[in-house]
């Protein structure tokens, strides 16, 4: 990992970094599926990924990094670690809330309805961890995900607490779909 670091207020914030020095790459390497390969190895030992994920810094050029303690890294993503394996409508006292389990996580996360969109080749994404990480769905997720959606003049929602929440055609926190892009 390489031992140079940044500086500044966006380093203060804890999620996202400015990209002020050269960064070495890992050696990861993170498929559209959310499997991770260390030097075209597979990482199966969830628990390794559930430790990478604790130290994942996204910059403010859409790249992913791996910081610890003074070190940090470049990792290879083709679109984001976050891979939603599967989703779950949970009906409590408070109200109905979607459930999501990621690929290599142990917790599962409430969706945040009104960040769902619609990306390249019709991936379905959404925003997680207060909106500072794209998540993709999985094709299996989807397809859960999908019987729960409903259709008004050609508009897809989910509906939660009586509220209708669209499917945007755009990421609405404006950020790039795909790494690089623009």
């Amino acid at each position: 990992m390489d031992e140079k670091r940044s500086s500044g207020s966006a380093e203060a914030e804890g999620t996202i970094r400015s990209e002020r020095s050269e960064i070495m790459p890992c050696g990861i390497f993170v498929d559209e599926e959310g499997d991770w390969y260390h030097e075209g190895n597979r990482i199966i030992r969830d628990e390794i990924i559930e430790l990478f994920f604790q130290y994942l810094v996204l910059t403010s050029g859409e790249r992913f990094l791996l910081e610890w303690e003074n070190s940090r890294c470049l990792l290879d993503v083709a679109d984001t670690p976050f891979v939603i394996s599967r989703v779950d409508l949970e009906k409590t006292g408070q109200g109905e809330q979607v459930l999501l389990s990621f690929r290599h996580r142990t917790s599962r996360h409430p969706l945040a309805p009104g960040t769902l969109w619609v990306g390249k080749a019709n991936v379905l994404y959404c925003r997680v961890h207060d909106g500072k990480f794209r998540a993709r769905f999985s094709r299996p997720a989807y397809y859960q995900f999908a019987a729960m959606l409903r259709e008004d003049d050609g508009r897809f929602f989910i509906s939660l607490n009586g509220a209708r929440h669209f499917i945007r055609e755009a990421d609405p926190a404006g950020a790039p779909i795909i790494p690089g892009a623009s």
